[in-house]
């Protein structure tokens, strides 16, 4: 079966499985967990993941017009196994086109230091100092939609 990227709602299982990637992919390695998290402003944010043969692989989420005509990307995670199948990259790609669908002209996101590598072969140029977020080591990257 083909891979595909599709938006999901909060109030869904597949919202959940995809809290489970964050949590394990993004949180536990920096001994935090999602579930001590205030997620309430999520239901704000437009929500993808990326499925095959019935199982989430991979997710992203979109803060809509968080400044004007500026969307941000935040939560991206695909499962380790998959890691270099191009799976992450399609994710990226369903998050810019619905931003363009939708008005926003640039997408700016916080990347951990080892993932300035993959979004800056997908256009985005790092447009900070380092910072610290979450324990760790960020830089803000974005890229001008077209």
């Amino acid at each position: 079966m083909k891979p595909i990227v599709h938006q999901i709602e909060t109030k869904s299982s597949l919202y959940e499985e995809s809290l489970v990637i964050r949590n394990d992919v993004l949180r536990k390695p920096l001994n935090l967990n999602i579930y001590d998290e205030d997620l309430s402003d999520e239901e704000d944010q437009i929500h993808f993941v990326l499925e095959k043969d019935n199982q989430i692989l991979g997710t992203v989420s979109l803060v809509v017009h968080y400044k004007k005509n500026t969307g941000k990307l935040r939560q991206m995670a695909t499962i380790p196994e998959v890691r270099g199948d191009g799976y992450g990259r399609m994710l990226v790609h369903e998050l810019e086109k619905y931003a363009v669908n939708n008005e926003m002209k640039t997408v700016l996101l916080h990347a951990r230091q080892y993932a300035i590598g993959f979004y800056q072969k997908m256009g985005y140029t790092i447009c900070s100092e380092p910072f610290e977020e979450v324990g760790i080591k960020h830089v803000v990257m974005q890229k001008e939609l077209h």
